[in-house]
């Protein structure tokens, strides 16, 4: 316990200044628990596993829970840090462990002024731990003059309790104002000071104190508080003094502001009924034996100063420094001789020489009494009184209050974010009950019952989601019901999971396997129906050993076994049933609860048919699966960048395809062929779990009937004679080595056939990168042909050792013997040397055949080197075809190409090659152009995407870079000759337009005549190189570049007019040949046709075919159409004149063909039946084929151009001059 003596050694420092707590004690503790914090979330975040923390949502649990532990220390630390906890414990326990029998101890430097040290440890002492605010505190400000007449000492002792209240000087001696200030806010934090009280004597001489505002301003800006501020008029009295005095005064009822402006209406009016009282309450005291006139002397100070102490008022409120509220103004009557009132005072000599003294019994001794006026008592108090219905206004930032607003806010939100949750999970929880409900109540295997286990499934997968990613934020805040929610949906699940899918699905897999068991064992099935089987008895031991479950398989299997309901349309089960299956797949792994009772005697009888079925060909699987299963991983795939070889091929040819490591040279000579002659020669694999009873089982891979020949063969031995023994030996011998040999050849074979499959996809996805221009066209193939750093050889050398993998290395010596055999002639005397190799076959390498082509490139035959017999027996349609001919045609084009470029006028020369390709004649270029597509036509069509980027694609770019400006030019050239004067001339003529105006039949003739034509001769003269006639048609010639690209709207006009000229025009002028027959029709008695003036009447009679040329000489060109009902007169059905008139009457009919040569014409007629012809031609459709004109446009471009390439059209800086017309077409 402390006591006053012991308090009084505490302040024995005396004149240290007080020092605020120390930054370690301050950040210390906070500082320990961020770090603490930090490595917590850490350990959550990092090795969660080890905690139990494994899903997302407890990391996030466990982390708001370290957090909300940091906030609260650190609050409980502030807070102590605050009440001077800390201080208080470390001084009691070293006082309780200190060395008693010491004198006094060293006393560590005050942390505040003596004089509020020794207050605050006599109020601790006698208030407790509420000692702060238990009184209020009353801060003095104003003149020390005046403070000195209300309050005696006060500036000396700087507090002092007078009347249950504490004075509190603003400037006391002894320290600066600023600083005594701040130890008053640090002892006080909350509240520093409960009012201020503002001390002013106005008379005719003093005025109101203009910075009266600023000062009061900068006191609460020290304090951090603004406090009520109350004005105390100091008036000199003068008489006898009673022996009881009350106080003076005018209070607010409320705060006052400046923004009120009803305040100070309300106090002039308090103030002058204040007058008005003490006037008359001090009129009667004066009359009295006793007389006291400090009343009437304070009424006559209210009076007289009434304007100045408004004027005052006014000011201090108006002013924008005011901060505090006002609380009113106080009226206290001063005395000459006052009525003394002791009060101790401490003043900080007093304070320092009792610290400094050993023991506290003059504490009190050195004291001061001071004497304070009794008139202020009660003034004093009813400020004390009044300053506690007021409230203060904090000034500048306070961190509890942030803290506490902080605090209440994160409550509120917290509150909040709860309530949030609770309803979001009570929904949740309304949904999955739901869910499962409608789930049980439905009727097993209805639509109704697959919807509703979809919805629950949908539940279920939603809550898996959230527990491995966590659940949304509002649906958290402690009161997620996440994983009790699924764990609960389970067993829901899984009533409904057995009813609807898992009790069919089963019972139509065992169905399955039941029929399977029924199969002859020596009844061979196809591989398809042994696959089958073989999937079901699979999926079936999946649903009983969850263990072995896999996903996708199971999948598949339960989607193609289940049956659809009879209700439910095919796409919506069909999207049902591949969703239910693939849930129930992917979770039976983890519930291995859901097993069914799987009926062994089906399951032993279904493995044992498809043992028989299956037998040698599934080991094989095994076996080969097994051995790329070890390899896989050991080797490095290869890319086009590690067949280069270090080479460039940027700009010229790329892929992004690459071949696994398991199928390169390396992994066969250094796994494969190891792993493969191994598996053959201990013949077992490890047992298939499907058709095993046995985790492993070893099946040998000869079981069946042959092993128990074997076996009953060498049981048999035993018994016989010991030369039949060694017989059987022999044999079973040659039959086990044959087994071994037969076994590694299929697998040998496989491998090698995936291994040409993955370098046939990697090389044929090989994309040729063309050039832009001609420069661009000369620098591919310079760096193509380039025999140092040719990015095609280093690819083909690359290749030609990856198809080498499987040959057997060859001795020297073995090579020099057949060496020597081809040059020496064979007598006797050599007949005899080598003759085991002559009878002995050539070894067949495995990938001759397939990379054969590539390997002929490099002159590789695959059949060993200097043998000169097998590279004369060498396929014919290589000879002349290899690597080096075709650098050496790229090096022919480029030559050629640079020869164009630096020509002084390129634009002629290139257009003068391109002129003979499309008039066929032979050229350097065209037969390199030839070479290059002979090679890539040479690797054929298992390499035909390598070949087409390697080999042709480079020369037709360098092709396409002449023929392209030139293909322009031929398209202008068709423009101005045929197509613009085609369009002038039949522009607005029927058939081409629907109007009254007649094309020219001679005009016509002039254009699709099949020889003389127009048309015709411009393909014969400019296009002769690249179409062809097939029949009475052009088509494009598949020996031309293919660089350019015909129009086909080209292509289509030129075979129809082609074609129309050679019928229309075969005799010279158009004609055509038909013959017509009328046919009968109801109600109609008579009809009338008429073609170019020969009509064709019929009446009824017998029906007969009639001849017609049309059109005809061109002079009466005229077509008609009568027709006469029986109750009618003869009517016109149709009557047009003009060449094209029975073109435009046949336009009118409905045409129906009756074969290829006969064509039913209706023309219907709308009061009367239809009238009906057949026409019967003699070439194609005869004139119908006209009626295909109409609406026809010339096309006005032969081949597709996108614009000039920079390298011949850039350089002559203009468009290539057009190819030569022939003369008659200049015309």
């Amino acid at each position: 316990m402390t006591n006053p003596t012991n308090n009084i050694k505490t302040l024995a420092l005396g004149d240290e200044p007080a020092g605020a707590p120390g930054s370690l004690a301050i950040w210390g503790l906070i500082l320990l628990a961020v770090v603490l914090a930090v490595l917590a979330l850490g350990l959550v975040w990092l090795k969660g596993d080890l905690l139990d923390f494994t899903t997302l949502d407890a990391r996030k649990t466990a982390s708001l829970w370290i957090l909300t532990v940091l906030v609260v220390v650190v609050i409980l630390h502030l807070v102590a840090l605050g009440l001077g906890a800390y201080s208080m414990v470390s001084r009691l326990f070293l006082r309780e462990t200190g060395n008693r029998s010491n004198a006094v101890e060293p006393i560590p430097a005050l942390k505040r002024d003596a004089r509020l040290q020794y207050l605050s440890e006599e109020l601790r002492t006698s208030h407790g731990w509420f000692w702060r605010y238990r009184m209020p505190w009353l801060l003095v400000s104003g003149a020390d003059t005046l403070i000195e007449t209300v309050a005696p000492g006060l500036k000396q002792a700087g507090v002092m309790h007078i009347a249950d209240a504490f004075l509190v000087h603003a400037a006391p001696d002894g320290i600066e104002a600023a600083l005594w200030r701040k130890q008053v806010r640090q002892l006080r934090r909350r509240r520093p000071v409960d009012g201020v009280v503002q001390v002013e004597q106005v008379d005719d001489t003093i005025r109101p104190d203009a910075e009266l505002p600023r000062a009061l301003a900068g006191i609460a800006t020290d304090l951090g508080w603004a406090a009520p501020i109350t004005l105390l008029h100091a008036v000199p009295a003068t008489g006898k003094q009673p022996e009881k005095f009350q106080a003076i005064g005018a209070l607010t009822s409320g705060s006052l502001r400046r923004a009120d402006k009803a305040s100070p209406h309300e106090l002039k009016d308090k103030l002058t009924a204040l007058e008005q009282q003490t006037g008359t309450i001090g009129v009667r005291l004066c009359g009295k034996s006793r007389r006291t006139p400090y009343l009437a002397e304070v009424s006559e100070y209210i009076g007289d100063q009434h304007e100045r102490i408004m004027t005052g008022w006014d000011a201090l409120i108006a002013s924008k420094w005011l901060r505090a509220p006002f609380a009113g103004v106080m009226f206290a009557p001063v005395f000459k001789v006052i009525q003394p009132i002791a009060t101790p005072v401490v003043t900080p000599a007093v304070a320092a020489s009792t610290q400094a003294t050993s023991t506290g019994t003059t504490a009190l001794n050195g004291m001061t009494l001071r004497a304070q006026p009794a008139s202020l008592l009660p003034t004093w108090q009813e400020i004390a009184r009044d300053v506690r219905r007021l409230s203060g206004k904090r000034v500048g930032f306070y961190w509890p209050n942030a803290l506490a607003a902080l605090i209440m806010a994160l409550a509120i939100g917290w509150c909040v974010a709860m309530t949030i949750s609770a309803i979001g999970n009570r929904h949740l929880i309304h949904d999955a009950q739901a869910a499962s409900s409608a789930a049980l109540a439905a009727a097993p295997g209805t639509p109704a019952a697959l919807r509703a286990q979809l919805a629950l499934q949908h539940q279920i997968d939603m809550f898996e989601y959230r527990q491995q990613h966590g659940a949304p934020w509002y649906l958290r805040a402690g009161l997620n019901r996440n994983d009790d929610i699924l764990d609960a949906l389970w067993q829901p699940y899984r009533t409904v999971a057995t009813r609807n899918l898992q009790r069919p699905v089963a019972q139509s897999l065992k169905a399955s396997l039941t029929n399977l068991a029924e199969v002859r064992a020596d009844a061979l099935q196809s591989h398809d129906a042994q696959r089958h089987g073989y999937n079901v008895l699979k999926a079936y031991l999946m649903l009983a050993e969850p263990r072995r479950t896999d996903p996708a398989f199971l999948t598949n299997q339960i989607a193609s076994t289940w049956s659809a309901p009879a209700a439910m349309s095919t796409g919506e089960w069909l999207d049902t049933s591949q969703r239910l299956a693939s849930f129930y797949a992917d979770h039976l792994k983890a519930h291995p609860e859901w097993r069914i009772d799987a009926s062994s005697p089906i399951v032993t009888a279904a493995r044992n048919t498809l043992a028989n079925q299956i037998g040698l060909a599934n080991a094989d699987d095994t076996v080969y699966q097994h051995i790329l299963d070890d390899a896989k991983g050991k080797y490095t795939d290869a890319s086009l960048t590690t067949l280069l070889n270090g080479t460039d091929a940027r700009g010229l040819f790329a892929t992004t395809r690459t071949v696994p490591g398991i199928y390169t040279r390396a992994a066969w000579d250094g796994v494969i062929a190891e792993a493969i002659g191994k598996a053959a020669s201990e013949r077992h694999v490890h047992g298939d779990w499907v058709l095993s009873n046995a985790p492993k089982e070893v099946i040998q891979e000869d079981s069946g009937p042959a092993q128990s020949a074997r076996a009953s063969s060498a049981q048999g031995a035993m018994t016989t004679s010991p030369a039949a023994a060694d017989a059987d030996a022999d044999a079973f011998a040659v039959d086990n080595k044959r087994s071994i040999d037969d076994l590694k050849a299929r697998l040998t074979a496989r491998y090698f056939a995936e291994y040409t499959a993955a370098w046939q996809g990697m090389l044929n996805s090989v994309q040729w990168q063309p050039a832009a221009n001609l420069n661009g066209a000369i620098d591919q193939l310079t760096r193509l042909a380039d025999a140092q750093t040719s990015p095609l050889i280093a690819l083909m050398k690359s290749v030609q050792y990856q198809a080498q993998a499987g040959r057997e290395s060859q001795a020297l010596t073995d090579t020099l013997v057949r060496k020597a055999q081809s040059l020496i002639p064979q007598g006797d005397f050599l007949r005899g040397v080598g003759s085991e190799d002559k009878t002995r076959q050539p070894a067949i390498n495995p990938l001759d055949k397939p990379f054969g082509p590539l390997l002929a490139l490099m002159g590789d035959t695959g059949r060993g080197a200097g043998n000169n017999e097998n590279a004369a027996n060498a396929p014919a349609v290589l000879n002349g075809v290899s690597l080096a001919h075709f650098l050496t045609v790229a090096t022919t084009m480029r030559l050629k190409l640079q020869q164009i470029a630096a020509s002084p006028d390129a634009q002629a020369m290139a257009g003068s090659l391109a002129q003979a390709v499309f008039q066929g004649k032979l050229s350097e270029l065209a037969q390199a152009r030839d070479d290059a597509a002979l090679t890539a036509a040479s690797l054929g069509t298992a390499w035909a995407g390598f070949g087409d980027a390697l080999f042709a694609r480079p020369l037709d770019t360098g092709w396409q870079t002449i023929l392209q400006p030139a293909a322009a030019s031929l398209n202008e050239a068709w423009r101005a000759s045929v197509a613009t004067p085609f369009g002038s001339a039949f522009n607005g003529r029927y058939p081409f337009f629907d109007t009254n105006a007649d094309a020219s039949f001679a005009e016509l003739g002039r254009y699709v005549r099949p020889d003389t034509g127009l048309i015709a001769r411009f393909i014969t003269t400019q296009l002769a190189g690249v179409l062809k006639a097939q029949g009475d048609q052009w088509v494009p010639n598949g020996l031309a570049p293919q660089a350019l690209q015909f129009d086909p709207k080209f292509l289509t006009a030129i075979r129809q007019l082609s074609t129309l000229g050679t019928q229309l025009y075969s005799q010279g002028d158009a004609a055509y040949r038909f013959e017509i027959m009328a046919l009968p029709s109801v109600n109609v008695t008579r009809t009338e046709l008429s073609v170019d003036g020969k009509p064709l009447a019929y009446f009824n009679q017998q029906e007969s075919w009639t001849a017609l040329t049309w059109p005809g000489n061109g002079l009466n060109g005229r077509a008609a159409l009568m027709w006469q009902m029986v109750n009618a007169g003869l009517q016109q059905a149709f009557d047009a004149t003009g060449d094209w008139a029975f073109l435009r009457l046949l336009s009118m009919a409905e045409i129906k063909p009756l074969d290829s040569t006969r064509y039913e014409l209706t023309w219907n007629q709308p009061d009367a039946a239809p009238l009906r012809y057949v026409l019967r031609t003699q070439v194609g459709a005869g004139p119908l084929d006209l009626l295909k004109l109409r609406g026809f446009r010339m096309p006005e471009r032969i081949f597709f151009t996108q614009g000039f390439p920079s390298g011949v059209a850039g350089k002559a800086g203009s468009v290539p001059a057009l190819p030569p017309l022939p003369p008659e077409m200049m015309q």
